[in-house]
């Protein structure tokens, strides 16, 4: 069986199932859930300050257990000092473009559980172009990272069923414990 460890940092493209797939193992491994859009955003899609936000990350990996949901590359140094797992989606970015969208589209005027307060959905140019862009402008930033850390557990997801292959084996073994 795979593993998966303590302090679990999750990566990948805008609409790969990240924060879906952080919500599924916390849940099932009662690890605690940090998304980093919930926290970098503030009312009104307003940024946090740089350094409030590097003291914040430094606050959330204090705890001996979590997994925190989002790249922030600027940043990711600091959560990967303490992580001992890495998970990476890799999926197609026409799919995770189309995930994107069908999110919009499924909260429309609302705000999702995994965004700050007065973040609504949405769905612009810009947004499009980010996905479009994730392969080449940060996917390889992020294999290279993986490659720098092969000291920690790490999986790599590059269909959709590979991770919901992995919880469903989370699963069955927690629950033949």
């Amino acid at each position: 069986m795979k593993q998966i460890g303590n302090r679990v940092i999750i990566i990948g493209s805008p609409g790969s199932g990240k924060s879906t797939f952080a919500k599924k193992i916390s849940e099932i491994l009662a690890l605690p859930l940090i998304h980093l859009d919930k926290e970098y955003w503030n009312f009104g899609w307003i940024e946090t300050p740089k350094e409030k936000w590097i003291e914040m990350q430094e606050e959330f990996i204090k705890m001996d257990k979590w997994i925190i949901d989002g790249n922030y590359g600027s940043t990711i140094d600091i959560r990967l000092r303490r992580a001992d797992t890495i998970v990476c989606f890799c999926l197609p970015r026409t799919l995770c473009l189309f995930r994107a969208f069908k999110r919009y589209l499924i909260n429309l005027n609302k705000v999702r559980e995994d965004m700050a307060e007065g973040c609504k959905e949405n769905f612009d140019l810009e947004f499009v172009k980010y996905i479009w862009d994730f392969p080449k402008n940060y996917g390889e930033k992020n294999i290279k990272l993986i490659n720098e850390n092969k000291d920690k557990k790490i999986l790599i997801f590059k269909k959709r069923n590979e991770a919901n292959d992995f919880i469903r084996e989370i699963l069955n073994y927690e629950s033949n414990l």
